[in-house]
């Protein structure tokens, strides 16, 4: 573990390798008169067929940021981003098959420092994309983007106005080229008051 110490920011990284499961990650830690960042980012090999040998790869990082607002030491602001990619040659030609990317950020604050969130707020998005015709470019690519929100108005800890949107899109590229050809949209959303 390294550390140093520089104009009101301190900062510290490790690095770890399993050479049994053939992961890796990286920690860093960020931090300033508010707030404190974490960083961590995991990268490990998929084995689908369980035969020793690796069909893909998975990279997640990950950051967190606190935010202490009224200089109490707990933090009123939390943000998290997590982002995990992967991608998987299934059938052992080099070139990848399926490709995934998963972005998750999430926001909860306790603004009166009661350590009861008073509102959340998080976005996901997953996005998938398939190769069947082995030319390295995705030929259907589907994503679903997931948007949910609520607040706390009279400070009960239970969340009063919870909103919420899902959107799914499939994207078809039917002459090869890289280009999407026909995409489908559907959107719901939910909006209640508790």
């Amino acid at each position: 573990m390294e550390s140093e110490f520089d104009d009101g920011t301190d900062e510290a990284a490790s690095e770890d390798f399993s050479q049994d499961t053939g992961e890796f990650e990286a920690v860093s830690v960020d931090a300033d008169e508010n707030s404190i960042v974490v960083s961590d980012v995991v990268v490990s090999e998929i084995d689908i067929d369980e035969d020793g040998v690796a069909d893909g790869v998975s990279v997640t990082s990950t950051e967190i940021r606190e935010t202490d607002l009224n200089g109490d030491g707990q933090p009123n602001i939390v943000e998290k981003t997590t982002i995990t990619e992967t991608a998987v040659d299934g059938d052992g030609d080099g070139i990848p098959d399926v490709g995934t990317r998963v972005v998750s950020e999430e926001v909860i604050m306790d603004l009166d420092g009661d350590g009861t969130p008073d509102t959340i707020d998080i976005v996901e998005t997953t996005t998938i994309a398939y190769d069947t015709t082995g030319d390295g470019l995705p030929d259907v690519a589907e994503t679903t983007v997931v948007e949910a929100s609520g607040i706390d108005l009279d400070g009960d800890g239970v969340l009063d106005h919870i909103e919420a949107t899902m959107g799914e899109a499939v994207s078809v590229d039917l002459d090869g080229d890289g280009i999407p050809d026909e995409v489908i949209v559907a959107v719901e959303e939910l909006d209640t008051e508790e």
